[in-house]
């Protein structure tokens, strides 16, 4: 479907970005300018694990392998404290069937991109991983309401290393109900705002003080120039692309499997509808000239599967 993106908010009065859009969570965290509010959020949601992170450099997100063939990982923030701990922060939105494993292989990165030839100690630094999920994944949430930690533990539930860490949280449950959530505890505050912010009015946030206040006016859609602008409407709508294959995939693979009478046949079509869906997707993205890892994130498609596609002409 093609959008113009010159409408794109006359039909809408947003005051707010949407902070789970990816430009838009990227200008705020990622932002040098920010680091007030990037080390209020951190400090939140880790300090009764790690105690109080003092200070943050931002480091480049863009992260190459050590050998040619490695594949190049880009994060949404990546970050240090000195020449102490390293913090990944990502913003999942939709569902990624294997985003527990793409959350182990970019903290892997981080760890060995930070050894050093003759440490025989391998004294890395450690690594924290804060993931912001815009769906529910029940195969990473668990039983948890909005938070889950994840350390490498034995089968005694002792922990085996302190140096990597994982927190994942649920935004999908402060979905604009404000009675789901508990405005005392600072991570649900952020959660809450980083989900609705982008929907919310004046009336929404007055009275609010501090580091939310700050946050908030950051967020504000008169901050952007036109160049941001276009590049904020651009990322909206690479979003809504991937969100109409993903409803167009399950249309047609419903009526593939409905066709063939049998539960594992709803299944295959199911598969092959989103697989087609995907394939389209990444042919279009190939030939505005996107790069294969975006359509990686985009589709889930492999870079195998993506290179061996050719973009229109």
């Amino acid at each position: 479907m093609e959008r113009n993106s010159s409408n794109l908010f006359e039909t809408q009065s947003h005051i707010f970005m949407d902070v789970v859009i990816d430009y838009a969570f990227k200008r705020i965290f990622a932002n040098s300018h920010n680091k007030n509010i990037q080390l209020a959020m951190l400090n939140d949601y880790l300090r009764d694990y790690i105690g109080e992170i003092e200070d943050l450099e931002l480091l480049p997100t863009d992260q190459v392998g050590i050998l040619p063939d490695d594949k190049k990982v880009s994060y949404d923030v990546y970050a240090k404290e000195s020449n102490k701990r390293r913090f990944l922060i990502e913003m999942q939105r939709g569902r990624q069937t294997y985003y527990s494993r793409r959350a182990i292989a970019y903290v892997s990165r981080a760890v060995s991109n930070e050894l050093r030839k003759g440490d025989r100690e391998y004294n890395f630094p450690s690594v924290i991983s804060l993931n912001f999920l815009e769906r529910h994944d029940a195969k990473i949430m668990g039983g948890r309401e909005f938070l889950q930690r994840v350390m490498l533990k034995n089968e005694d539930n002792e922990i085996f290393s302190d140096k990597v860490m994982f927190l994942f949280v649920d935004l999908s449950i402060f979905a604009g109900d404000k009675k789901a959530v508990d405005f005392g505890d600072p991570r649900q505050k952020w959660a809450y705002y980083i989900k609705n912010i982008g929907n919310m009015k004046e009336s929404d946030v007055k009275g609010e003080t501090g580091i939310f206040l700050e946050f908030i006016n950051e967020c504000r859609m008169s901050n952007l120039n036109e160049t941001e602008m276009k590049e904020y409407e651009k990322s909206i709508m690479e979003y809504a692309d991937v969100q109409d294959a993903c409803v167009a995939a399950k249309e047609d693979g419903f009526a593939e499997g409905k066709t063939e009478g049998l539960a594992e046949g709803l299944a295959e079509g199911l598969a092959k509808g989103e697989l087609n869906k995907a394939r389209e997707i990444a042919l279009g993205m190939l030939t505005k000239g996107y790069s294969i890892d975006i359509i990686f994130d985009l589709t889930g498609l492999t870079e195998a599967e993506i290179q061996k596609l050719t973009p229109l002409k």
